[in-house]
């Protein structure tokens, strides 16, 4: 689904910090090398990178 570019931002935004909160509870509560806690850090990175890329198409489009 393909959001208008503000607001995809955003939405990204929310879900990084939503999944960044998720990890740290999990983290207190499971070795860092968790199956689930592995799962979580790559759909943040995978965040990450989208965002990075609204980031870097805003820029490009100056």
């Amino acid at each position: 689904m393909d959001f208008p570019k503000g607001l995809e931002k955003e939405i990204l935004l929310k879900e990084i910090e939503a999944s960044r909160k998720k990890m740290n509870l999990l983290a207190r509560k499971q070795p860092l090398s968790s199956s689930e806690i592995v799962e979580i850090s790559t759909y943040l990175d995978n965040l990450l990178n989208q965002y990075d890329e609204c980031k870097k198409e805003k820029t490009a489009a100056l």
